[in-house]
């Protein structure tokens, strides 16, 4: 089964996107908070984090140990979202190690796509 870490203070928008991995048969773990995620993904080592971009200034350090900590391991692989359309922040994250870039709010097709686009699930497993 894939694994997620879900990083976003929102505890409403944690609870909609958890909802919408369980839809795609992906266990997510939720937390509030990027220091926080570091830690778990040093200790449980995700497929996936999905990371809400307003947490990019601590992000890029957030990146910056995980790809230290996977490397050549490819995992985790990192998806920022946002619910503004910022091509700076979308840029920044990308530039910053990010796989993939999503506008939320999106739904379970849309977040579908950029998992299979990520690599992180199969279109036959979709």
């Amino acid at each position: 089964m894939v694994s997620c870490l879900l990083i976003d203070q929102n505890t409403a928008a944690r609870k909609h996107i958890s909802g919408l991995l369980a839809q795609l048969g992906v266990h997510s773990n939720q937390l509030a908070d990027v220091e926080e995620g570091i830690s778990f993904c040093r200790e449980n080592q995700p497929d996936v984090v999905l990371l809400e971009a307003s947490a990019l200034p601590r992000a890029k350090e957030f990146l910056r140990l995980v790809r230290q900590q996977c490397r050549n391991t490819g995992r985790p692989i990192v998806i920022f979202y946002a619910a503004e359309a910022n091509m700076d922040q979308m840029g920044e994250s990308i530039l910053s190690g990010a796989s993939e870039f999503i506008m939320a709010p999106f739904d379970v097709d849309l977040l579908r796509f950029k998992l299979i686009q990520a690599g992180v699930l199969t279109a036959q497993a979709a």
